[in-house]
């Protein structure tokens, strides 16, 4: 587990690893170059499970781990960022499905948007290496054999961001399908105010490197859908035509929320502060008196996309 700078946050994702139902684990956390007494927090920790790496100076969230995995002495790894969470069961449910003829398996996770939890990735299914080109459907998280991470180079430290969907590539590729439990067992922090490690400048540079790097491997519909991602980070236009054109190549759930979300940003805009703070019904009056006081003649029309944007979403 990386860490710079988080104490509080990193104090809930190391209480929620102690809380896994299944206790017989390791736990490495890597203080990158904190300065905010995160040093002294893990000091003071007792648990004979835990150690810890400092590095005085930050060097980047993937040197970090692969000081972590290289640390450890086990046969499997997992990882958690420091402002996400375990759910109790995610070791004892990901221990009962792994098998060494799968390159890793992984699990659906929450997003959490604040009072709501978002279930993502829910299906039960089997990842090939077409699959994950298309779209990263691992999670950020995986549980891997260590010597198969070790032997591919572990994290790429010269891409600025998607490090970890560029390792599930790699790990794809050497070593076979994955797979995906579908139920959820991790909560992914969406927190706006939290500083994240990837900036869009940082995915956009990282996006041009991961193409290079793995062109050859993509087919033609896993390199259009990885434009239709160059374009959501980008934030570039993608027109209705975009969607029609795209669709043939699979993601037609996210291609169409994306569309909505750069022609009607007004309901965008309300989903969001639906999944941050909740009360539709009052967010919902408050908008379609705004919308019949401003004169318009599409009021209809926007209330059905806004039915049919909640029910995509």
């Amino acid at each position: 587990m990386p860490t710079h700078n988080r104490v509080e946050l990193l104090k809930k994702a190391i209480n929620s690893v102690l809380a896994q139902s299944y206790q017989n684990f390791k736990l490495v956390i890597v203080n990158d170059g904190s300065s905010d007494g995160t040093q002294a927090y893990l000091e003071s920790l007792k648990d004979p499970r835990i150690s810890f790496i400092e590095h005085k100076s930050p060097m980047g969230a993937c040197r970090s781990r692969n000081d972590a995995i290289d640390f450890l002495d086990t046969e499997l790894v997992t990882g958690l960022d420091d402002d996400d969470t375990f759910l109790p069961e995610r070791l004892t449910e990901l221990l009962s499905v792994y098998d060494d003829n799968y390159s890793f398996v992984c699990s659906g996770y929450y997003w959490d948007y604040g009072t709501y939890k978002k279930p993502l990735f829910k299906g039960n299914r089997e990842i090939t290496l077409s699959d994950a080109f298309d779209l990263n459907q691992c999670s950020n998280q995986i549980l891997v054999n260590r010597k198969r991470v070790i032997d591919i180079g572990g994290f790429d430290v010269s891409l600025p961001a998607l490090q970890d969907y560029d390792l599930w590539i790699r790990l794809i590729s050497n070593y076979g399908t994955a797979y995906r439990l579908g139920k959820p067992l991790y909560i992914v922090n969406s927190d706006q105010n939290i500083e994240h490690i990837s900036s869009v400048d940082n995915k956009m540079k990282a996006i041009a490197i991961f193409s290079k790097k793995h062109e050859k491997l993509m087919l033609k519909r896993n390199k259009e859908n990885f434009e239709f991602y160059k374009k959501k980070i980008n934030g570039d236009k993608f027109s209705f035509l975009n969607l029609l054109t795209s669709i043939k190549y699979g993601l037609f759930n996210l291609k169409l929320r994306l569309f909505f979300s750069r022609y009607f940003k007004r309901i965008s805009t309300i989903r969001l502060k639906y999944l941050q703070s909740g009360g539709l019904l009052h967010l919902l009056k408050s908008e379609i008196k705004d919308l019949l006081s401003s004169n318009c003649i599409h009021v209809t029309i926007v209330l059905i996309l806004l039915f049919l944007t909640f029910y995509f979403y």
